[in-house]
């Protein structure tokens, strides 16, 4: 596998569509899903089957374990936009309308995820949510 710096020209057209604060983690799953810049003899152009590939963010509803003090589990549906957290205290909660982006920043800020990302992102800024259980 070449270095990343090497396989960057190959995906570039990719990249400049995709959200700053997302590149990261999107070009991670891209890589080692699709193998973006192994020489395979085929063209350069990138698929629409490897575009949906990478939009693949989430974890399709089911709760994942957090690492935080307050939050048990989580879970993103992208398809539906909808963010699912269970605190330690067992209440569980539903977010509607939630970017990829703030399941990323949140997922990414662990062992924060509620104080720096949750709170002030969902509940300060007026997302929909409701109490599930």
């Amino acid at each position: 596998m070449k270095p990343l710096f090497a396989l960057l020209p190959r995906c570039y057209s990719l990249i400049v569509k995709l959200p700053n604060s997302a590149i990261a983690l999107y070009l991670a799953i891209f890589f080692s899903i699709t193998g973006c810049g192994e020489e395979t003899g085929s063209s350069d152009e990138i698929t629409e089957n490897e575009i949906q590939q990478v939009s693949i963010v989430g974890t399709e509803g089911q709760l994942i374990p957090i690492q935080s003090d307050n939050v048990r589990l989580a879970g993103y549906d992208a398809s539906t936009l909808v963010m699912t957290v269970q605190f330690k205290n067992g209440y569980i909660y539903e977010y509607y309308g939630v970017s990829a982006d703030i399941w990323t920043s949140f997922i990414a800020a662990q062992p924060n995820p509620w104080s720096q990302v949750g709170y002030p992102l969902l509940v300060q800024s007026g997302i929909p949510y409701k109490r599930v259980g």
